[in-house]
């Protein structure tokens, strides 16, 4: 008669598998949320001769950008609204596209957050980050085509992305590009959706 050892193993017990997670937990990153760039909402409306989108784009930064903000950095948002005519075999017809962009920079002296756009002269003073990101992020009444280019009965697909990234300038690649090796581009996804006049 043969006789077989059984052995004792840790590694089949419950609290083998219970330490195992409490390691894994423990192995978790505990740092801030990463940046990013999210489009949660977007709409359009035809108003008199025009179709106008208005959209809700999330922006997120880390501690870091908030730093490099702080330390001069200037940074780029834009928002890019499209309307293409799909086509069943060929790619889809684009009809026009808009690119609005402003820019969020810190003014040292007043100790703000500063909202600027190129196109108008209007400037915007926050004295939060997150208020400034919101103010950037919401984009109301945007027009986008004529009413008379979509062409009644037939489906038009609108899209909305955004990307945020630094303005290219001299502080930008002497303080952070060179020395860090990376730089500061987030990207939305696409956010489409179907409209039939």
């Amino acid at each position: 008669m043969r006789c077989l050892r059984s052995r004792f193993r840790f590694a089949d017990t419950p609290a083998h598998f219970g330490l195992l997670a409490l390691v894994c937990l423990l192995g978790l990153p505990t740092a801030a949320p990463a940046s990013e760039v999210d489009v949660r909402m977007a709409y359009a409306r035809a108003d008199g001769e025009s179709w106008l989108v208005t959209t809700r784009v999330d922006i997120e930064l880390d501690e870091e950008a908030e730093r490099l903000l702080r330390a001069g950095l200037r940074l780029r948002f834009e928002v890019e609204f499209a309307v293409a005519r799909p086509r069943p075999v060929i790619p889809d017809s684009q009809l026009t596209l808009v690119v609005r962009t402003v820019y969020l920079e810190f003014d040292r002296e007043a100790d703000r957050f500063v909202v600027s756009s190129p196109s108008a002269d209007a400037r915007a003073e926050f004295a939060t980050m997150f208020s400034a990101l919101r103010k950037i992020g919401y984009v109301a009444d945007q027009p986008l085509a004529r009413r008379d280019e979509l062409q009644p009965g037939e489906p038009h697909v609108f899209s909305v992305r955004a990307r945020l990234f630094p303005e290219e300038s001299t502080w930008w690649r002497r303080n952070v590009s060179g020395r860090l090796g990376f730089g500061l581009v987030l990207r939305s996804e696409t956010y489409t959706w179907s409209v039939t006049p």
